[in-house]
């Protein structure tokens, strides 16, 4: 699979647990891909978890049953194994009726659906929003691999719905330019920072730290007469490193265990989460009060080790 769609795999494999989220994520995906009207329900995507997540919200939250057909066709796209199929899925809702028990959460005063519902994402949750645009991502996003260059667009037919959406993302202090292909509007991010952060905001961690890394990368490279291969090592090791705290801050999140962290740890974690980017130095600079870097890594590793707990069920 491309780096696009391992990326989108991935979101689509981690649900939120919330129902105020999870019809975000539902809604973000809806009306960035296919069809989604009031009398039609259609979408087609080769992400088997983003058609399993588009079924099994529709269901669990409004009780709607959609139908679901899957086609094979011959990969013909030049960075992957052309002889490999490539499995699409379609979902489509028909009925007039079973699409009706969404109305409490659909825009009352437009025709059309192709807006953001502010209603449901400005709930109060800190997450909604997050998930709104992972599902406008999975929906119709694509990301550029890192090392052949910095793109990453949204793109949709809908004028009103792509102004909402650069708003939405402006409020979220990642703010996107947008610009017209043909009869799409394209809301998108070509600087590797401003990529990694958009990412790392609808929870594509791995990913947005791969876009640090090459940039970390790009950097050393112009830089002469230095120890390349070990600066690589290094960084290599630090962006690892972060990148398993931050998963683990992310996981304690998620599931309301970040009250069980020691008082002085819950800071380090806050501190950590809010500066994604910070070295282990200027976490120690800014921590309060101030900490050497040894007590910075040691908080950090704690961090992960109480997450590992939890995950193979020792209750701390």
């Amino acid at each position: 699979m491309s780096f696009s769609s391992d990326t989108k795999k991935a979101l689509s494999e981690e649900l939120p647990v919330k129902e105020c989220c999870k019809k975000a994520f539902l809604m973000g995906l809806l009306t960035y891909s296919g069809t989604f009207s009031r009398e039609k329900i259609k979408l087609i995507t080769e992400i088997k978890p983003a058609a399993d997540a588009v079924t099994g919200l529709l269901s669990e939250l409004y009780g709607i049953e959609s139908n679901l057909y899957v086609s094979e066709r011959k990969n013909s796209r030049e960075d992957e194994d052309s002889a490999e199929p490539v499995n699409s899925y379609k979902i489509t809702v028909s009925d007039k009726k079973q699409i009706a028990k969404m109305s409490s959460d659909l825009p009352r005063s437009q025709i059309s659906l192709y807006r953001i519902n502010r209603d449901l994402i400005d709930t109060g949750c800190e997450k909604c929003r997050s998930y709104y645009l992972r599902g406008a991502f999975v929906g119709s996003g694509t990301v550029s691999r890192p090392e052949s260059s910095f793109h990453l667009e949204i793109s949709t037919s809908f004028k009103n719905l792509a102004s909402d959406t650069v708003q939405l993302c402006s409020e979220t202090g990642i703010e996107p330019r947008l610009t017209v292909r043909g009869s799409s509007y394209v809301i998108y991010y070509k600087k590797s920072s401003d990529i990694a952060d958009f990412l790392a905001y609808i929870g594509a961690n791995s990913a947005g730290f791969d876009y640090i890394n090459e940039s970390i990368l790009r950097e050393n490279r112009g830089l002469a007469n230095r120890a390349v291969n070990c600066d690589t090592a290094n960084i290599k090791k630090t962006v690892s490193a972060a990148a398993e705290v931050m998963s683990a801050i992310e996981y304690l999140r998620d599931n309301g265990l970040l009250d069980k962290l020691p008082e002085d740890v819950r800071k380090t974690a806050s501190l950590r989460y809010d500066n994604p980017q910070a070295s282990l130095s200027e976490l120690s600079e800014m921590s309060m009060p101030k900490l050497t870097k040894s007590g910075m890594n040691h908080r950090l590793k704690r961090i992960v080790e109480f997450a590992d707990k939890y995950k193979r069920g020792i209750t701390v």
